[in-house]
């Protein structure tokens, strides 16, 4: 086992959008009014930060909105626009982004803010106390289950996921498929140049890579809400398909070791 990584002072934060066909999504939750609230936020932090919105092959006006957005920044605030020529997945446009951060702390959030960037000082903390990844959780300190705004579904479909992925990755996590996660940047350069999948079960493919690196995962609870019109569509078949992903996570890292 790794020891455990020493307290960090945060200068510098990256955050990581990965950004589908955005441009025209309901009004509160379209690119354009995430990235001005993610903006608005990061310029109130003590430390600088820069945002990466991956365009995941968008159809639509997607990197010229993010490009937009970025314009007139405020101090201490940077924005870059990566693009894929193809639609690749999240999981693809994540690694993107990550792997391209250059702050002390990789942190991704999904497009339409369904966990608000108010939220990123939960994870931070867990960072800087020693922790090398940190990870929203959906389920709160009493039980409370925020993924029960879902369609019945789309409850049921990630009931299934997330029996198989108990019994055969991480026994011990509660929500891995929550999409708020922050990473040390050695953690993150580590675990995302390993990653191989690209779609729904990345994240949790990102989480048992760490675990066979031998590094410390923090979960802290997160304000969640389900939106409507979301990207993600999970259903029986789907997730039949991501069931399989979790053994091909097992195959695909066996030979992982943890780091020295």
């Amino acid at each position: 086992m790794a020891a455990r990584p020493p307290e960090l002072e945060i200068r510098t934060v990256s955050f990581v959008v990965p950004a589908y066909n955005e441009a025209s999504r309901s009004e509160g939750s379209h690119l354009r009014a995430s990235l001005e609230r993610l903006i608005a936020f990061a310029a109130r932090q003590p430390y600088a930060s820069e945002m990466l919105v991956v365009d995941d092959g968008s159809t639509d006006r997607t990197g010229d909105v993010a490009r937009e957005a970025g314009r007139a920044l405020p101090d201490g605030v940077s924005l870059r626009v990566l693009v894929h020529e193809q639609n690749r997945g999240k999981g693809a446009s994540v690694r993107t982004g990550a792997l391209a951060a250059q702050g002390d702390v990789v942190l991704y959030l999904d497009s339409d803010m369904a966990t608000a960037p108010e939220e990123a000082p939960k994870l931070l903390d867990k960072i800087a106390a020693g922790a090398d990844v940190a990870i929203g959780s959906r389920i709160q300190p009493g039980g409370a289950d925020m993924r029960a705004s879902q369609p019945a579904w789309r409850r049921v479909a990630g009931r299934y996921f997330a029996m198989a992925r108990r019994r055969l990755l991480l026994a011990d996590v509660q929500d891995t498929q929550c999409g708020f996660k922050a990473f040390r940047r050695p953690a993150a350069q580590a675990i995302f140049s390993r990653q191989q999948l690209e779609r729904w079960a990345f994240d949790s493919e990102l989480l048992y890579l760490a675990r066979k690196l031998g590094l410390s995962i923090a979960q802290a609870p997160v304000e969640w809400r389900h939106v409507g019109d979301s990207r993600v569509k999970l259903g029986p078949l789907s997730a039949l398909r991501e069931v399989l992903d979790i053994l091909r996570i097992r195959w695909l890292h066996r030979g992982v070791r943890p780091a020295q």
